[in-house]
């Protein structure tokens, strides 16, 4: 979902408009600054920042077609009393999105100062697009309603594969695999260790060392290590640490401590605080695993290996040992996509066949080849699963278009704007 990362592009996108309404769905309206916004976000991720005028107009006719159809699929969506979502399931999607910004925005910092720009704050971004996230989710809904009554017959498929094989993709190799993942777990000895210098450090802050030269000085991560450790103004919930926000939230201005989290040891310093923000520089000790707690996360994947050798349901172990949600099992992967340490594993391994523990970048591994398909020109019996899919996608399609322009018959619709005059 790009809703929330397209407005706040928008926002700041630098273009003043003359907004008015150029299309009406039932109680819906359209705006025309809505169908400029897309239009240049559109070209904006294509990399494109400059079109002749016929291919822009081109380009907001079929965004304000594509808008229409959105807004008659939201009133169907509205109309529906089987239809809901919770006031749960929008945070959630929030909660998705605003990180999503973050990672755009690169840092924790540079979102805070796109957020000052637009002189918004966290809160304001939450109540501004809560109604936009929700009709978002609900339009979701309905079109997974009207995806369960597709239903695509062998008969469909062979027609479908007849009609369209010579414009079918290239596929590329695939692979059915499942892995588990294990991350080693850092030792009391180093634990103790590491948490022992984070003392020190506080001891030296809380006696008038400087904050930042100690954070250039020691800090690990690399982001604000070189701006003495400056985080900027965090608000509640604007980082993945809940104890690290725990910690910062109740400290004074002025004040230091310590903490922990999945990344290490942190000594926190709150140099202000103002309603629901507050400044902080942190120095980050992470805590890396020894080559022992290596050994023992592998000694772990071999003892699962032998029980999967000896029986047990490898997706099974996955699900109760991994900790990465991605190594579930879940049907054909280009081999292309997947991390090199798992495609090197697999390349020696026949179908059925697990690996042995490995280590990689993430964590150590432990990984089962099911079965490989090449790549190539797509086979109807070979690739039957992938055709049908492509079958129900066009199906379901025809199925969209077919409601759009009967609902256009049912519904007030006015369009008061052609791009192309």
């Amino acid at each position: 979902m790009w809703l929330l990362v397209a407005l706040l592009w928008a926002e700041v996108s630098g273009e003043e408009l003359l907004d008015r309404i150029v299309a009406v769905v039932d109680r819906e309206i359209i705006l025309l600054s809505e169908v400029k916004q897309r239009a240049r976000l559109e070209l904006f991720q294509k990399g494109r920042y400059a079109v002749d005028d016929s291919t822009l107009r081109a380009l907001e006719e079929r965004i304000l077609d594509d808008m229409i159809a959105d807004r008659i699929i939201l009133v169907k969506a509205q109309n529906d009393s089987t239809l809901e979502v919770t006031p749960q399931e929008v945070d959630r999607a929030l909660d998705e999105q605003l990180s999503r910004i973050r990672r755009e925005a690169g840092s924790q910092q540079a979102y805070e100062q796109l957020l000052r720009k637009e002189g918004l704050t966290e809160k304001d971004l939450r109540k501004r697009f809560r109604k936009e996230v929700r009709d978002y989710l609900l339009k979701q809904k309905f079109m997974a309603k009207l995806a369960m009554k597709i239903r695509v017959s062998d008969d469909e498929v062979r027609k479908f594969y007849r009609a369209y094989r010579d414009s079918f993709p290239v596929l590329p190799e695939r692979a059915d695999i499942a892995y588990i993942m294990i991350k080693p777990k850092v030792g009391e000895w180093k634990l103790n260790q590491v948490r022992g210098k984070a003392v020190r450090l506080l001891r030296q802050v809380r006696n008038g060392a400087n904050f930042a030269a100690l954070a250039e000085a020691y800090s690990e991560d690399p982001g604000s290590r070189r701006r003495g450790g400056d985080l900027g103004y965090l608000e509640r919930g604007s980082t993945k640490w809940p104890e690290f926000e725990r910690v910062a939230f109740s400290l004074e201005p002025g004040k230091a401590d310590t903490v922990r989290t999945p990344l290490g040891y942190h000594v926190i310093l709150v140099e202000d605080r103002k309603k629901d923000r507050v400044h902080v520089r942190h120095i980050l000790l992470g805590l890396s695993p020894s080559s022992e707690d290596t050994a023992r996360a592998l000694a772990l994947l071999d003892s699962l290996r032998e029980r999967a050798l000896s029986g047990e349901d490898f997706e099974e172990l996955v699900e109760r040992y991994s900790e990465d949600p991605a190594g579930r099992r879940s049907g054909w992967r280009p081999v292309e996509q997947l991390p090199k340490v798992i495609t090197d594993a697999i390349s020696v391994l026949k179908p059925g066949q697990i690996s042995r523990p490995f280590k990689g970048l993430a964590g150590c591994y432990l990984v089962k080849l099911y079965d490989r398909r090449p790549g190539g020109i797509p086979d109807l019996e070979r690739d039957w699963d992938i055709i049908k899919e492509w079958a129900f996608e066009r199906k379901l399609q025809k199925e969209f278009e077919d409601l759009i322009s009967e609902e256009k018959k049912k519904l007030y619709v006015e369009v008061r704007w052609t791009p192309l005059r």
